[in-house]
């Protein structure tokens, strides 16, 4: 099997995974009161919370071995890419865009207060703001991902960089 099938397939899985999930999670016993009356507490929480960790597992394991095969696969090349897209400089545009959305996110988030659920528990203003960091960079580079996509299934870079006969 292909890799590109391989990757589709995992993709499309993770995808309706997601979507059985969070209907799940909206759908079932979603108005359930908390001990207080007042908030939501809805009954499929822990589903979603272990539907993150899973994601966030696979990815880490998806980004080390796609780390390791490209390092493999590229030791000793030294000729151009074949699609002409140089490699190294969307690695380096990769890394600045996280970088910057990681900075965006700190900024937007500094001056947050400390938050305190209805058991007492309080969580400190600085790490509410490395949260808020977070999701702001992850919202910043899903629109940044769901661009690249974009442009990559338009097949532009790759044609464009086709030299011409």
């Amino acid at each position: 099997m292909k890799l590109e099938k391989i990757s589709k397939i995992a993709l499309y899985s993770c995808i309706g995974l997601g979507i059985v999930c969070f209907a799940l999670f909206f759908l079932v016993d979603y108005s359930n009161m908390d001990f207080d009356g007042v908030h939501v507490s809805p009954k499929l929480t822990d589903l979603i919370i272990f539907l993150m960790y899973a994601l966030l597992a696979v990815t880490a394991c998806l980004t080390v071995w796609s780390l390791v095969r490209g390092a493999m696969i590229n030791s000793g090349n030294t000729g151009p890419s074949p699609t002409g897209i140089a490699g190294g400089k969307v690695t380096l545009l990769t890394w600045a865009v996280v970088i910057v959305a990681l900075i965006i996110g700190l900024v937007l988030g500094l001056g947050e207060e400390p938050y305190t659920t209805n058991s007492g528990v309080t969580t400190s203003a600085g790490m509410v703001t490395v949260v808020d960091m977070w999701i702001w960079a992850i919202y910043i580079l899903a629109v940044v991902a769901i661009i690249a996509v974009a442009v990559s299934m338009s097949g532009y870079l790759t044609k464009s960089a086709t030299p011409k006969e």
